[in-house]
């Protein structure tokens, strides 16, 4: 991802300013390991975690037991983690809020910068923009041209807000001038409904679940918000080939512990996670539903964390975004 490549050299502020006191006993883990995701059971952030426990499990010799933690903005559940004994028995399974609750301004329990020490990125979701059948639009430029031509403008649904096809709608619109009325929902169920029943013309969304109508036919997609096509996709245009670098944007997830966590213990972790990605079933069940993988050092998932809050928060402010 462009963020890594820009901002490997960076650390993830004091979380990866681990005291060498702090060493663990060389025979960690020697129990169980907690991995709370703070979204509900049975979700996309869910289903990584679940396929990912099973295999670190077995590079770490212990049992790492997924434990769902819902809440708004997935606060509850990270706070959990960031005030959890930093002893490697605690972990977070991250999704985007960990950096977005931050540039959306929210007023947060924990410091996202400095109350976590980052393991790894572990996947994405690259975000899609998909049309209704009716609508003749081929490829971004169209859905600008049209917008512009329309004394009302066109209007864009996005899931709910401050998600990051939410923000990444709102840059869009900033970037291009478009004339676009973004309509948030509260949920992308009800938003999918609505864009498949022709009631809103264009989609910002992920790639899971909005790519299976497109797979069936139901919805059309005109760009992915990738770097690279999607092998599920290979028709669909990317940002980059439509000229919106900038726009390459994902629901990324990946694993980080508490600050102060041993070096020894976050070295231990670093290796299962990235041993349970680079595992032949996990990696190709993961790619056939559309995840993109993303093994990194802990001080790469640091420095992506900042980019992603220094890259979001002025979009933030010029939309003038709030959540409740």
């Amino acid at each position: 991802m462009h963020a890594i490549r820009i901002l490997a050299a960076l650390f993830f502020g004091s979380a990866c300013a681990l005291p060498a006191a702090a060493q663990p006993a060389g025979d960690y883990p020697n129990r169980a390991v907690r991995l709370i995701v703070p979204q509900a059971a049975g979700g996309a952030l869910d289903n990584v975690a679940r396929q990912l426990s099973q295999r670190m499990s077995d590079t770490l010799g212990q049992q790492v037991i997924v434990e769902n933690r819902p809440s708004a903005g997935g606060i509850a559940g990270m706070d959990a983690v960031a005030k959890a004994a930093p002893d490697g028995y605690t972990l977070l399974f991250a999704a985007a809020p960990l950096a977005l609750n931050t540039a959306l301004g929210i007023k947060l329990p924990y410091d996202a910068q400095k109350d976590f020490a980052p393991i790894s990125l572990a996947a994405s979701i690259p975000g899609l923009v998909a049309v209704h059948p009716s609508v003749n639009y081929k490829l971004l430029a169209d859905l600008v041209e049209d917008s512009k031509r329309q004394p009302k403008g066109t209007s864009v649904a996005v899931p709910s807000i401050g998600t990051v096809t939410h923000l990444m709608a709102e840059a869009f619109r900033h970037k291009t001038r478009a004339n676009l009325t973004i309509v948030p929902y509260k949920g992308a169920g009800q938003a999918i409904a609505d864009v498949l029943a022709g009631t809103v013309p264009v989609f910002f969304d992920a790639l899971i679940p909005t790519g299976t109508h497109v797979a069936a036919g139901k919805l059309r997609a005109i760009a992915i918000a990738s770097r690279s096509r999607s092998p599920l996709f290979p028709d669909v245009p990317t940002v980059v080939e439509q000229g919106h670098a900038d726009l390459i944007v994902s629901g990324f997830y990946g694993v980080a512990a508490p600050a102060g966590v041993p070096v020894a213990a976050q070295r231990r972790l670093h290796q299962a996670v990235v041993a349970a990605l680079n595992h032949p079933e996990v990696r190709e069940r993961l790619v056939k539903q559309g995840y993109e993988i993303h093994a990194s050092t802990p001080e790469e998932y640091g420095a992506f964390l900042k980019n992603e809050i220094d890259r979001w928060t002025p979009i933030v402010k010029a939309a003038g975004i709030k959540v409740e």
